[in-house]
């Protein structure tokens, strides 16, 4: 039976993706790290207007999340940056990949887990699948293990699915391997673990429309057996991705071509590979 980690780095896209796969976890650690990958706030979907600008709707999500570490003892957060400091726009963290990944590995060094904990690679929302991919070559590079959890992806009808493996549904790995139910870790949390996730949740008030959605009982998650290969095609045709809003929402200005990822992973394996500090 796989053991659960004792010192992960819990490392994410968004703040309020660790609370929603991850709240009751996060209570159970002694010293838990969360490390968000980019400043959520997306260009085109009006935000600058609601928020009076792009930064100022970035710093309500941080002030949030540092308002949800308060309900963990010893938790804390770091954020990705590059070496100007600056941040890794949402929904563009796959255009910046060997900065993202040289400032995660220095956290990581620093921090010295026993794993790391992220997304699993889903095909859904283009800085999950980014984040996947980094904590592959991360918990590589450590020789750590790495865990994944599911957040959501659409089936074949565009139904919404929430905390499911995506490849158990449809019984087979990226890898090629079966896919089966027991190799998920899964908890229910207590009553009081409930009550404490659903009060960090409620911290994410400017994300209140999409927490409300998940159910906050069970958690799951399992040891990955991604490598190169599994990140070597897409789970999805295109993602959501604009950098201003378009003309019409019903068109499909605002997707990627979810071959653009793929391009992307694949020109941040050659620049690794010329990387001897990496090696």
């Amino acid at each position: 039976m796989t053991q659960f980690p004792v010192r992960p780095l819990i490392f994410v896209a968004h703040p309020d993706d660790e609370t929603l796969a991850l709240g009751g976890l996060l209570q159970r650690l002694p010293a838990p790290l969360v490390v968000f990958a980019t400043d959520g706030a997306a260009h085109g979907y009006g935000l600058e207007r609601q928020f009076g600008s792009l930064k100022a709707y970035a710093d309500l999500r941080f002030q949030e999340a540092a308002r949800v570490m308060n309900w963990i003892p010893n938790a804390a957060f770091k954020r990705l940056t590059r070496s100007d400091g600056s941040h890794f726009s949402d929904q563009h963290l796959f255009e910046d990949l060997p900065d993202a990944a040289t400032s995660l590995l220095a956290i990581s060094q620093t921090y010295s887990p026993d794993a790391i904990i992220s997304h699993a690679y889903e095909g859904a929302h283009i800085d999950h699948d980014a984040c996947s991919f980094l904590a592959m070559h991360i918990a590589g590079a450590l020789s750590v293990k790495l865990f994944e959890f599911p957040l959501y992806w659409l089936d074949r009808g565009g139904t919404v699915i929430r905390q499911q493996f995506r490849d158990i549904a449809a019984g087979v790995r990226t890898d090629g391997s079966q896919a089966t139910a027991a190799d998920v870790m899964e908890w229910r949390l207590s009553e009081t673990e409930i009550q404490c996730k659903k009060k960090m949740l409620a911290e994410y008030h400017s994300q209140r429309g999409t927490v409300s959605t998940f159910a906050p009982e069970t958690e799951r998650m399992r040891l990955t057996r991604n490598n190169r290969a599994s990140f070597s095609f897409s789970l999805c045709t295109d993602y959501m991705y604009q950098e201003r809003r378009p003309r019409f929402y019903h068109t499909r200005h605002h997707r990627l071509s979810a071959k653009a990822l793929l391009k992307k992973f694949a020109e941040f394996e050659t620049w690794r590979a010329g990387q001897e500090w990496w090696k």
